[in-house]
C-alpha cells in the first residue's frame, strides 16, 4: 500500500509540473536551439518570402528602402520567449569577448554563428545571449563553438564592443542574457 502511495505521489508531482510548464526541480537544465529564443512565428523578413521574384526586380530603389526601413524597425523589436526566464538551459555557440584579462573570460556574447558581430552585421538582439562567468574560464581558442549552461533571463542588455583596429566601440543589443555556471567544448 505505501509503494502505491508513493508511486501516486511521484506521478502527481511530475503532472503537476507539466501542467505550469515550470520544472519543479531547480537542477534541472534544458537543452536548446538558436530557434527557441524566437517566438513563434517571428520572421522579420517575411515581406520578402512573400514576393515572387518578379516582384522583387521590379522594385523601385524607394520601396526597396521603404521595406528595408520595416525590416529594420522589426529587428529592433527583437521579441523574446517570456517562459524561457529563470530557467536553466544549455546552448551552443560562439564567444565574442567583451572583458577578459590576460588568460581569462569574464563577460562575452555567445552568438549562433562564427563572426556575429565581428566580421557581418550582428543578429537580432534575441540571436545574442550577454553572458557573465559565474566560474573562472580560461579559454583554449577562443574561436571554436562552446556549450553554455547557466540560468537564463529575459531583458535587453546594452554592451560596447572594442575591437582591435577599430576607432570606435560598436553598441550590441543582446535580449537575454546568461549568468555562467559552466562552460565545455561544443560536442554534438
Amino acid at each position: 500500500m505505501i509503494m502505491k502511495y508513493r508511486i501516486f505521489l511521484l506521478s502527481l508531482i511530475f503532472c503537476l509540473g507539466s501542467l505550469t510548464g515550470q520544472s519543479l526541480f531547480a537542477n534541472e537544465v534544458r537543452e536548446i536551439s538558436w530557434k527557441e529564443l524566437l517566438p513563434p512565428g517571428w520572421n522579420p523578413a517575411k515581406v520578402f518570402e512573400d514576393m515572387s521574384d518578379e516582384e522583387f526586380n521590379s522594385m523601385s530603389d524607394d520601396e526597396y528602402r521603404q521595406i528595408q526601413s520595416i525590416i529594420q524597425a522589426e529587428i529592433a523589436k527583437a521579441p523574446v520567449v517570456e517562459n524561457l526566464n529563470n530557467q536553466t538551459v544549455r546552448i551552443p555557440g560562439f564567444i565574442v569577448p567583451l572583458e577578459m584579462d590576460k588568460t581569462s573570460i569574464r563577460e562575452f556574447l555567445l552568438v549562433p554563428y562564427f563572426g556575429a558581430c565581428t566580421h557581418t552585421p550582428p543578429p537580432p538582439a534575441n540571436q545574442i545571449i550577454y553572458s557573465q562567468m559565474n566560474i573562472e574560464f580560461q579559454p583554449d581558442d577562443i574561436f571554436k563553438p562552446v556549450w553554455i549552461t547557466g540560468k537564463i533571463t529575459t531583458g535587453k542588455v546594452s554592451s560596447q564592443l572594442n575591437e582591435t583596429g577599430v576607432t570606435q566601440a560598436a553598441d550590441i543589443e543582446s535580449s537575454y542574457s546568461i549568468g555562467v555556471d559552466l562552460i565545455e567544448p561544443y560536442e554534438e
